[in-house]
Formats: structure tokens, C-alpha cells, sequence
């Protein structure tokens, strides 16, 4: 498997986030991690990409112990998108952008057109070419976002992990960033809120209190009980007559 978790446990002040986790994420897939705010979604997300350190199992990338990796060589693996990822320094979109190249340089691999090629690559794809110059303290939050995914991508992952990546976006650039992902040639995990988003995910997996309560095709883990029982609503299904796809209807639980 590409990425795998191992009943992974993880705890804050003593409180239980997360407990006995255990998941398979095999080359080539997007895996999709929906579930209520305070679910352990954001965790799950920081652990597989070794921000946290687990109370509890372990991680593995093509097999091998995420904590056995050193930072650099995980990073040229897997990148990461937080929800929340800002900075004070006085940067520029692109300064932001290039920090993508980081597990790739080396004294003996200095910076190069090479590189500099993928940053502007990066930057294209996420439509921000024309506010490479800009400020980092100028963007609005949308924008923010698209950079954080344009220094992902410049990182050349096999692993790309996004914890909510729509967040602050308008619809346009949700549906265009989703697309993007859903073309990239890597393994993909994505935390999602809006369910559905979450139906063009390869597969689900549904967090409530910090476990892991169903993992399967989209159609087979969204029932309507599931959908009562974890997010507290009655649902109802319909097909998009423009091209066939399932939509979900949401009705409050009376």
C-alpha cells in the first residue's frame, strides 16, 4: 500500500481525539474523510503526515515506518495542505510557492530552471501566475488557499494529503481546485465537509468521536442511516438529469 495506518491513537490533555485508526490507501487512489466537526478529521490528517507523532500505532509509506523517515525524505513522499497554514513574514505569493522545492535542494542540487519551471507550473495551475509578485499579507483568504495548494503541488509529491481544501473559496475555485485533484497523478487523502464533494472520492471514510466508523465506495457508506446517525439528518437521493450524477438532498431530523 502507498500510505497505511496502523490503529493509530492520538490524545490532548489526557481527553481520547482519535482511537485505533486503521486505513489502507492504495497507489493512484483519493480517499475521502468526511465526518462532524470534532470528529478527529484535521488529526487523522496531521498524523499521517507526521506533524503529530501517534500515542498509538504507526504510519507506513510504501511499507516503511512514517517515524523511521527523516523530515526530507517524507517530505519528497508527501505533501501537505492545512487548513490554517499563514505565516508573518513578509513574503510574495511565489517566495510561498517555492518553499515546495525545499525537499529537493541540497548543496549538490542547488536551485535550478528546473525548478524554477515547476513553481511557475504550480502557480498556473491554481490560476495565481498573475499575483506571483503580490504580498502574502494582501491576499484574501481564497487566495491564501490556492497558494498553499500551489506550494503542495510544487513539491512534486506521490502523497498529496488536503485537510478541507475548499474552505474559503468561492464555488468557482472549489469546483476547479477539486477537478485539479481529481487529474493529478498522485495518491490523494482529502478531508471534506461538503458530502457532495465527497461523492467523486474514490472511496469514504466516515470519522464520528474520533473512530473510524465506515470505510467504502461512496454509494455504499452514505445511507440515509449513516447520514442520520453520524451527521444528524434525514437525507434523500436524487440524480442530476444534466449528467447522471447522485446528488444528496439534506432535511432537518424532526
Amino acid at each position: 500500500m502507498m500510505l497505511a495506518a496502523h490503529d493509530l491513537g492520538w490524545s490532548a490533555r489526557g481527553a481520547p481525539i482519535l482511537r485505533g485508526v486503521s486505513l489502507e490507501v492504495p497507489e493512484g487512489e483519493t480517499l475521502g474523510l468526511i465526518g462532524p466537526n470534532g470528529s478527529g478529521k484535521s488529526t487523522l490528517m496531521r498524523l499521517l503526515c507526521g506533524v503529530l507523532k501517534p500515542e498509538a500505532g504507526e504510519v507506513r509509506l510504501a511499507g516503511e515506518p512514517l517515524a523511521r523517515m527523516s523530515r526530507r525524505r517524507a517530505a519528497q513522499w508527501l505533501a501537505m495542505v492545512e487548513q490554517q497554514a499563514e505565516t508573518a513574514d513578509r513574503i510574495t505569493v511565489r517566495d510561498a510557492v517555492e518553499l515546495g522545492r525545499t525537499p529537493w535542494l541540497s548543496p549538490l542540487r542547488p536551485w535550478s530552471a528546473e525548478d524554477d519551471a515547476i513553481v511557475a507550473e504550480a502557480l498556473a495551475v491554481v490560476e495565481m501566475s498573475g499575483l506571483a509578485a503580490r504580498d502574502w499579507a494582501t491576499l484574501s483568504g481564497g487566495e491564501r488557499q490556492r497558494a498553499h495548494i500551489a506550494r503542495a503541488l510544487a513539491q512534486r509529491p506521490r502523497i498529496l494529503l488536503l485537510d478541507e481544501p475548499t474552505n474559503h473559496l468561492d464555488i468557482h475555485h472549489q469546483l476547479s481546485i477539486l477537478q485539479l485533484v481529481a487529474t493529478l497523478p498522485v495518491t490523494t487523502v482529502v478531508a471534506l465537509h461538503d458530502l457532495n464533494q465527497a461523492m467523486s472520492c474514490d472511496r469514504l471514510g466516515v470519522l464520528q468521536h474520533g473512530r473510524l466508523v465506515a470505510l467504502g465506495k461512496p454509494q455504499e457508506v452514505l445511507s440515509p442511516a449513516l447520514l442520520r446517525d453520524v451527521f444528524g439528518v434525514r437525507a434523500s437521493f436524487l440524480t442530476d438529469p444534466a449528467d447522471g450524477a447522485r446528488i444528496i438532498r439534506f432535511h432537518a431530523v424532526s
